[in-house]
């Protein structure tokens, strides 16, 4: 071989070394980087595909537990509800002349009640006793309007005590199992 053949052969070879680093080798980096970036942004695709299938059953699972909370949100018997509810045992005792002295549901009931979860399968009652002062006719007439409202369930227990004088007030104590709820509200 002679000295221009080397040449030659050096001269391609040198090319061939410039093309493949400056030219092919970019190319080849720069494609794979794009082919890896197709991959992800495929995968990001599909996950989205899928984000958007389950979005009408999350969105009807989501409006599915508002009512459900909305409902038990609606059942729940609140503070309000229990003063109203004294309140309108006041107001019937004062429609048949008695006068109210005093109105206990038992604490430790009530604390219980505010520690559990109501579940909302079981209805839940509170004992409530009333103690009146006033004429035993107005008395049984007073059981008589509370034995009518819905949210009513039993007595358990009555005392009456007074002297046998038919001029004089009585004292009387009524104590009635109560169900939870909204008042007015038929179960």
């Amino acid at each position: 071989m002679n000295r221009k053949s080397y040449f030659d052969v050096s001269l391609g070879i040198t090319l061939i070394c410039l093309w493949f680093f400056l030219i092919y080798s970019p190319f080849k980096n720069d494609n794979n980087t794009l082919s890896q970036r197709i991959k992800e942004t495929e995968a990001k695709l599909a996950d989205f595909e899928h984000t958007i299938d389950m979005l009408p059953d999350f969105i009807a699972r989501r409006e599915l537990l508002k009512k459900k909370k909305d409902f038990l949100n609606s059942r729940l018997y609140t503070k309000e509800e229990v003063v109203n509810l004294f309140n309108r045992l006041k107001e019937q005792a004062a429609n048949w002349n008695l006068t109210v002295t005093e109105i206990t549901p038992p604490i430790e009931e009530l604390l219980y009640l505010n520690s559990i979860i109501p579940n909302s399968n079981q209805p839940q009652f509170l004992n409530i006793g009333v103690h009146v002062h006033g004429e035993y006719i107005d008395f049984g007439k007073f059981m008589d309007n509370i034995e009518q409202e819905p949210y009513f369930r039993g007595v358990n227990g009555c005392r009456i005590s007074g002297s046998r004088d038919f001029n004089r007030k009585l004292d009387m104590y009524v104590g009635f199992k109560a169900l939870l709820g909204r008042i007015g509200e038929q179960s």
